[in-house]
């Protein structure tokens, strides 16, 4: 193979780069619109030479990319995480892997964490940190081979995550209901008003610092209301969750409440409101352990499992 330029993402490039994307990634395909709002408007993202956008060209025509991510905003209460870097995702042309395409790029990748003073690199993120997020880590069985790469690349398994869905016309919104309110607290589950809205952003800064409230805000700015669920207990918030469509969360509960089936009514009813709005599905990305064992419960089973992975620079 003759020689591959490696360089950061032009705008002649997206139409190519979203056909690497999906004869590469195939089980994550990506179209104009959902690449355009999620980097080229990601504040973090800043055009140029200083982009992390790396682009593997080969006769002038890209086979390869890679996003490096370094926070130029502050996550929330987290602040910029100066000594973190983050690979969201990155994909050779099936025709021009091992010929060290996905090497270059890498190399770009750290050379640029480096130039930042970055410490520790993740792919893809942890909770309440991964921008530029689209999918938790590595698919271990969609992308093993990717997997493997990442482990000659000198990355590790940090922990691992699941993705989980099941359908709602068999979801027995009574049975669970009841279910979720014998031997709890007693929690008032409502939407979202504009007078909770102020109380509902000082809950996520103090329970949940992080992405979460970046997500949260943008759900709110959005008008949707409708898709954000609180708990209220003795008129506090202690726990929410929020949905789009079928795809559900971010979702938590403050941790002095939890294993008290806060968590438990709050799913129940968000199903119930996805179903009522011809939400035929229920599904997410991201649960660690612990928390798939809660939706199990629910009937939802592992649909994926992601390795998220990181490395000591």
């Amino acid at each position: 193979m003759s020689a591959v330029q490696i360089r950061t993402l032009e705008s002649a490039d997206v139409s190519a780069v979203l056909k690497v994307w999906n004869r590469a990634l195939k089980r994550d395909p990506m179209n104009e619109g959902r690449f355009i709002g999620g980097v080229l408007c990601d504040a973090d993202y800043w055009p140029g030479d200083d982009s992390g956008f790396f682009v593997a060209a080969h006769a002038g025509r890209p086979v390869g990319f890679l996003r490096a991510i370094i926070r130029r905003h502050s996550n929330d209460r987290v602040g910029v995480e100066p000594e973190l870097g983050w690979i969201p995702v990155v994909a050779v042309d099936p025709e021009h892997r091992r010929g060290g395409v996905g090497t270059a790029l890498m190399n770009a990748a750290i050379g640029h964490f480096k130039r930042h003073n970055r410490k520790r690199i993740w792919v893809c993120g942890n909770t309440g940190s991964a921008p530029g997020y689209v999918f938790p880590g590595v698919d271990k069985d969609a992308y093993a081979g990717g997997l493997t790469w990442f482990h000659k690349m000198g990355f590790r398994i940090d922990h691992e995550s699941i993705a989980m869905a099941r359908g709602t016309f068999d979801f027995d919104v009574a049975a669970f209901t009841a279910e979720s309110r014998a031997g709890g607290t007693a929690v008032q589950i409502m939407g979202l008003t504009a007078d909770r809205v102020q109380d509902f952003f000082s809950f996520l800064a103090e329970a949940f610092p992080g992405d979460w409230n970046t997500a949260a805000r943008m759900k709110v700015r959005s008008g949707a209301l409708g898709e954000v669920l609180i708990a209220l207990l003795d008129g506090r918030v202690v726990g929410y969750c929020q949905w789009e469509g079928e795809h559900f969360g971010p979702f938590g509960v403050r941790p002095e409440v939890r294993n008290r089936k806060v968590g438990a009514q709050l799913f129940v009813e968000a199903v119930r409101r996805i179903r009522a709005a011809d939400g035929r599905t229920v599904w997410f990305n991201w649960a660690d352990d612990d928390v798939a064992r809660f939706y199990g419960r629910f009937g939802l089973t592992a649909t994926r499992q992601f390795a998220i992975l990181v490395k000591d620079l």
